[in-house]
């Protein structure tokens, strides 16, 4: 999973002080398209693709992964969760709590940075971290 052409410009000093919603919104992406291969290659039908994802990407789901992955984290990565976490946003979740709202975007910003940060085996252990007891 390398993709240099996206962040070649960019050092770790540079990654982990953009914004933390800049941070976020890689994150949201990258764990959104993560996500859908994962439900994709559970074979299951194309109309359940959608609910099996969504259910992963959800604010309250994010809040969880973030709670699983807490402790594996290094003091680089806790700084990370604590600057978005405390980052004030005028956007409003729809279907969640402020404290879901700001755990997910944490979570999402530790994604961001990590996939910017062009260590590949790192991010997988979060994302396998997340995902160990998920069932399917």
């Amino acid at each position: 999973m390398e993709f240099d052409f996206v962040t070649e410009n960019f050092d770790e000093n540079d990654i982990f002080n953009m914004p933390s919603t800049t941070l976020a919104f890689i994150g949201d992406a990258f764990f959104s398209l993560y996500v859908k291969l994962k439900v994709l290659n559970k074979n299951a039908k194309s109309g359940k693709f959608h609910t099996l994802s969504t259910n992963f990407v959800k604010a309250s789901s994010q809040r969880g992964f973030l709670s699983k992955v807490l402790s594996h984290l290094t003091e680089r990565e806790k700084d990370v969760v604590r600057r978005a976490k405390n980052t004030h946003t005028s956007s409003k979740s729809k279907n969640a709590g402020l404290s879901d709202y700001k755990n997910a975007t944490a979570y999402e910003a530790l994604v961001g940075y990590l996939f910017l940060n062009k260590d590949p085996k790192r991010l997988q252990q979060i994302l396998d971290i997340s995902f160990e007891e998920e069932l399917w």
